[in-house]
């Protein structure tokens, strides 16, 4: 069974994902002046960007990825960007960057071609994750007709476009493949709620390829 690292609170763990956040930046911009997160969206990692951004960070030196999208545009209601630029405004207002998927005036394809050539660029050194109530990572979600792909350890693709019928939001998607995420210098899964901890604990398949594939610390709280 894969440990989980417990907290007392949401707000605990909120506290602690967003100082193991910063620790990575801070330790990538003493050894190479620069730093990279991809950032998963989600109601339970918010808050810990929230705490995050309020950190005295050489913010100038970060950069922001996504780790997945919506193909919507960044004012909608389900856009993870919009999320982010919000709940970062204090870091992105100090000087980090957030690097978006979605393209306007784009097809999905051609949006996936350009998420894929801005993040290949970038060295990941802490990417954080959650995990659905159908236990998918990123989004790449059970019944995704482009799962095999997403979770290829062989797939060259740092982004890709992948449709996931019925999932809240928009069934059109930008995901960064399980081979992206898995060459990130460390990695966090959140959780929270006794119904994900069961998920984990019976053996989520798509999670257990990603422990498969990397290590990967998983924080929970109830």
């Amino acid at each position: 069974m894969i440990p989980l690292i417990e907290f007392a609170t949401r707000e605990a763990l909120a506290q602690a994902s967003a100082g193991c956040i910063a620790d990575a930046l801070n330790q990538a911009i003493a050894e190479r002046g620069g730093a990279c997160a991809a950032l998963s969206g989600g109601a339970t990692p918010e808050p810990a960007y929230r705490a995050l951004a309020a950190l005295p960070l050489d913010w100038p030196r970060v950069t922001f990825l996504l780790v997945d999208e919506r193909f919507v545009p960044p004012d909608h209601a389900a856009s993870n960007e919009g999320m982010l630029r919000r709940a970062l405004a204090r870091a992105l207002n100090a000087g980090a960057r957030l690097v978006p998927m979605f393209a306007a005036n784009a097809s999905l394809a051609e949006a996936a071609r350009r998420a894929n050539e801005n993040c290949a660029r970038q060295r990941i050194d802490i990417a954080l994750l959650g995990m659905g109530e159908d236990g998918h990572v990123a989004s790449w979600f059970p019944h995704s007709p482009e799962l095999e792909a997403a979770l290829d350890a062989a797939n060259g693709a740092t982004v890709i476009a992948v449709h996931a019928p019925g999932a809240a939001g928009s069934s059109e998607r930008l995901t960064m493949t399980l081979a992206a995420i898995a060459r990130a210098k460390q990695r966090l899964l959140l959780i929270a709620g006794p119904a994900k901890r069961a998920l984990i604990e019976n053996g989520a398949p798509i999670a257990n390829t990603l422990f498969a594939a990397a290590p990967t610390e998983i924080l929970w709280a109830a």
